[in-house]
């Protein structure tokens, strides 16, 4: 079995562990030692064969690609209490709280008070955002969603629900088909961290940090913990 490669070891495991036809499968990092191109492949096929023989399965993964990929429903956990329960598509779309979204890798989180005047606003040290729904006044979590933001030429016009941010390019990276950036708005010194889509703006291959820039946030990616 030596002589075997980490994903056909992981295979042999997993065959072994169905055998006796258990009613309930308990999977602890399984596929935590892979390469990553192995680990992805298995995903797939381990979530195949789950289905396939009927069985209950817990898994145990601290990764959050590999949850969404295998999981009919997650449950996540933070010292031992649980957080959040949903399914992959829920939790990821409506975080719970400050830890889930945290953990789920969102980075724009700025403390907001929701405003009890009409229209109701959220108050952040960005300044103010419209609420798509009425809130309870209180203190909340502002999240904004790194796909929120879109670059827009001093000519563009802004849609209805976008929230127009100015500031200035810190960091520029290139992530295939996407460009990450980190904006840092107006003179708050906040860091705004906002995946923006290659082929919408190949012109960010050119900027470089310290360029002002414009960006309108889509506010209904933008939620309120």
């Amino acid at each position: 079995i030596f002589e075997l490669s980490g994903g056909e070891r992981q295979r042999i495991a997993l065959a072994r562990s169905l055998a006796p036809n258990p009613r309930l499968l308990m999977l602890d990092e399984p596929l935590g030692s892979l390469d990553r191109t192995l680990r992805e492949g298995l995903m797939s096929e381990l979530r195949l064969i789950l289905k396939r023989v009927g069985v209950t399965a817990l898994y145990v993964t601290h990764d959050q690609e590999e949850a969404f990929a295998i999981a009919d429903r997650l449950v996540l956990m933070h010292k031992g209490r649980v957080e959040q329960v949903g399914t992959p598509t829920n939790v990821y779309t409506q975080p719970a709280n400050e830890f889930a979204a945290r953990f789920l890798g969102f980075d724009n989180l700025l403390p907001a008070t929701v405003t009890a005047s009409m229209p109701q606003q959220a108050q952040t040290a960005i300044g103010a955002f419209a609420l798509m729904q009425s809130r309870t006044p209180g203190p909340y979590t502002l999240l904004i969603r790194p796909d929120a933001a879109r670059i827009v030429m001093p000519t563009g016009q802004a849609n209805s629900n976008d929230r127009q941010v100015t500031g200035t390019l810190q960091t520029c990276s290139f992530r295939g088909s996407y460009f990450q950036i980190t904006v840092n708005v107006a003179e708050e010194q906040q860091l705004l961290k906002f995946d923006i889509p290659a082929d919408e703006f190949p012109a960010l291959a050119n900027y470089a940090p310290g360029q002002k820039m414009t960006l309108y946030i889509d506010l209904a990616k933008v939620r309120l913990l």
